[in-house]
């Protein structure tokens, strides 16, 4: 068939693939100039920057790391450090800063001041998280919420919210209070698969290299945005801003939801955008820079992820070092991304913002999502969806990779890279 598929994101890049490789004809929109996956990625120093930075942990990512498997993408192990460090006061004070054993992978304190001032609480708190990650996992009630879970069990503070709270928020990319709605089970699942030590891998070549190998031989067309898709007789019209049109056989919608009742008929797809508009989005800025001051004071605590926080919990940010995670900028100047900063950067060390959006996963999400997969097996259904918003929502890029195959079990497409195992390389030298 004649698909067009709208949006670039994982999502659509994904079922663009899965489609292609089953036989039909696609087309990819993208309002965005080049692919949106890969729109924010920049050039800096000779060196590449992700834009936000990806590292995956093959248990988590099983189907992301399969399908870059099965597009010949090697990955590469790396070690995610972490420092923590206490904001607004006369001076940054950083309290722990860890590292992981080479076997095992396992973390491991590694300042003396983190030992002596909260190593008791911090290996308190990972016993008790484990025992209550064991425990729910045996009940029969595990459909609370991570708040609830939290009000359960009294995990000791400066473990939870000083150390996995950071975590999440860098999963998640979201706020507190969105953490605390979102299901219990998928992020109990991420921290218990997190604390078994599982490496993280990291794809060769980055986002770019991934993004290539998904359009590979499908049509792109980016730079201008859809205005309209309506059903015609047997076929789907699709308009964009320049009024230029085509018909297709079937149409797959890959964008976040609050922005399609902008092209999608009102009155032919009313059902469906009563359904869509229920599922929420939250934006948030990376800051992209070259400036220290999220980083801590001194240098030898410099760690892959830099968490800064106030001693209440109540403002908080995380950095990525990217220059120790990425082998094209081993050597050049530091350069980091910030996610929803807390202190003041200087606006001459900003190379780029970015606003990321993502969905707010709730208790009600996994009800919705089951009842658009339901409508996507009716019979002569010509508009589909799919996002990582369709998923439960963790990781951001698994749960896209998971909806595109959904799309591609409804048109019976073959997923031949199901289960393959990632190859992984000899990591190179890194700026740790």
């Amino acid at each position: 068939m004649k698909i067009a598929v709208i949006g670039s994101g994982m999502a659509g890049l994904a079922t663009a693939r899965i489609l292609k490789d089953a036989g039909h004809q696609i087309t990819i929109f993208e309002a965005l100039p080049g692919r949106g996956m890969d729109s924010y990625s920049l050039a800096y120093e000779g060196g590449n920057i992700d834009s936000p930075l990806r590292v995956m942990n093959p248990m988590l990512w099983k189907n992301t790391l399969s399908l870059a498997t099965h597009l010949g993408i090697k990955t590469f192990p790396v070690r995610t450090y972490m420092s923590c460090s206490w904001l607004f006061e006369e001076k940054i004070e950083t309290w722990l800063t860890t590292s992981r054993t080479r076997i095992g992978n396992f973390p491991i304190i590694n300042n003396r001041k983190g030992i002596k001032q909260y190593g008791w609480r911090l290996v308190k708190g990972m016993l008790q998280l484990k025992t209550a990650i064991k425990q729910f996992f045996k009940s029969d009630t595990q459909d609370i919420t991570l708040a609830e879970f939290m009000a359960l069990n009294q995990i000791e503070e400066v473990f939870w919210h000083g150390a996995v709270m950071p975590v999440l928020y860098t999963i998640c990319t979201c706020d507190e209070k969105s953490i605390g709605e979102w299901p219990a089970k998928p992020l109990l699942v991420f921290l218990r698969q997190l604390t078994d030590g599982d490496a993280l891998l990291r794809l060769q070549g980055g986002t770019p290299a991934f993004v290539d190998k998904l359009v590979g031989d499908i049509e792109l067309r980016s730079g201008v945005a859809i205005s309209k898709v309506e059903e015609q007789g047997e076929q789907i019209f699709v308009e964009n801003a320049k009024g230029e049109s085509e018909l297709f056989d079937r149409v797959v919608i890959a964008t976040p939801t609050n922005k399609i009742d902008q092209f999608l008929n009102n009155e032919q797809f009313a059902d469906d955008l009563a359904l869509l508009k229920q599922f929420k989005f939250v934006d948030g800025e990376l800051v992209i820079h070259t400036d220290p001051v999220v980083m801590p004071v001194n240098r030898k605590d410099w760690c892959v992820l830099s968490y800064m926080m106030d001693r209440k919990f109540t403002k908080q940010h995380f950095t990525v070092w990217l220059n120790s995670i990425e082998p094209s900028l081993v050597g050049k100047s530091p350069v980091f991304q910030t996610w929803k900063p807390v202190v003041d950067i200087d606006p001459k060390k900003i190379i780029s913002t970015v606003k990321l959006t993502r969905a707010v996963v709730d208790s009600k999400t996994l009800m919705l999502s089951q009842e658009l997969q339901i409508r996507h097996k009716q019979p002569n259904r010509k508009v589909f969806y799919c996002g990582s918003w369709s998923c439960e929502g963790l990781p951001i890029l698994e749960s896209a990779v998971t909806s595109a195959m959904h799309i591609g079990e409804v048109f019976n497409a073959p997923l031949p890279f199901v289960g393959l195992k990632p190859t992984v390389e000899v990591a190179p030298e890194l700026g740790y």
